[in-house]
């Protein structure tokens, strides 16, 4: 029996919220909450290659929002030096570039695990952090990388409009998170995941019966890290502007903070973390400049009363 045959009420409910995230630039009131959930998309992605990391491997990454800043550097500065025009080529820049770098150190953390994995995950973050914070001629510094181009989108050699239009903008984030999540969705329900989630629970088990553990987390964290370049270039295409606070631990923290708040292992839990945590933290800093405080205490609460996250609640729905 096929999936929407098992499942007709999720698949009605799925097309009516796309149906809703298309609609949404065009019934909001101003191009600022456009922009709002477009960022709110981003870091959905952002959050859901970490739950690759973190909730299907069993991995942590207390820095992992820095290949989303290592992308977002490398496809603007493809496109301010290179080729202006070229999108695509950007975001492949970008891509590729977050891969070279990820591979080696991918490699040194999947060795250890644990502790070590995530102190080794804060140690390189905070390296590529000091890297472009002082290496002013090429990113800029403190000041960030400014005057990145908006280049049109073009598919299929149709036009689809402009970078630099919040809509257009919006509307293919949507496009490339929807196609990165149903991807990475067929991944992780693949025996390639279920190899992964092994690991989680029993790393020494899996190996026992056969499991080459080190190549496994190594695909596992390639996966993360190009999902997370994926998002930096629709950052640096949705901002036009990226500076080195996008890569610092605060910045880390709070993607994690969205990943427990979605819930772990589900992909769609991140994502929906994301765009809570993003709307508590523009809601809540218009009413007072100590909005980190409130944010994380709220967090907290949710943690401690859900700990399975959002997600958890559809459990928590169908058990009553």
């Amino acid at each position: 029996m096929s999936f929407m045959a098992k499942h007709p009420i999720r698949i009605i409910l799925a097309f009516l919220l796309l149906a809703v995230l298309v609609s949404l630039p065009f019934i909001l009131p101003n191009q600022f909450y456009v922009r709002l959930v477009n960022e709110m998309l981003i870091f959905g992605l952002l959050a859901m290659s970490l739950d690759v990391l973190l909730g299907y491997t069993g991995l942590l990454s207390f820095m992992h929002t820095s290949y989303l800043g290592l992308a977002a550097y490398a496809t603007g500065l493809f496109l301010k030096h290179l080729m202006p025009h070229s999108l695509w080529l950007g975001i492949l820049f970008g891509i590729v570039f977050v891969a070279l770098v990820a591979l080696p150190v991918g490699w040194i953390q999947v060795r250890t695990g644990g502790l070590a994995f995530a102190l080794l995950t804060l140690a390189f973050g905070m390296m590529y952090f000091t890297v472009v914070w002082k290496w002013y001629n090429l990113t800029g510094g403190d000041d960030g990388l400014m005057g990145v181009p908006h280049p049109d989108i073009n598919i299929f050699g149709v036009n689809i409009g402009n970078s630099g239009n919040p809509t257009v903008m919006y509307l293919f984030s949507l496009a490339v998170v929807l196609i990165c999540f149903l991807l990475t969705r067929r991944i992780m329900n693949s025996p390639f995941g279920a190899v992964l989630q092994a690991i989680r629970e029993n790393e020494e088990r899996a190996s026992f019966v056969g499991y080459n553990v080190h190549r496994y987390k190594l695909l596992g964290w390639m996966l993360a890290c190009i999902l997370a370049a994926v998002a930096g270039s629709l950052f640096i295409l949705y901002r036009g502007y990226i500076g080195p606070t996008t890569m610092d631990a605060f910045a880390g923290a709070a993607v994690l903070m969205m990943v427990l708040l979605g819930g772990m292992g589900t992909l769609w839990g991140p994502l929906i973390g994301a765009g809570v945590f993003i709307y508590m933290q523009d809601y809540i800093s218009t009413m007072t400049e100590h909005w980190e405080l409130f944010v994380g205490l709220i967090v907290m609460l949710l943690v401690i009363f859900l700990p399975k996250g959002i997600a958890g609640l559809n459990a928590v729905i169908k058990k009553g």
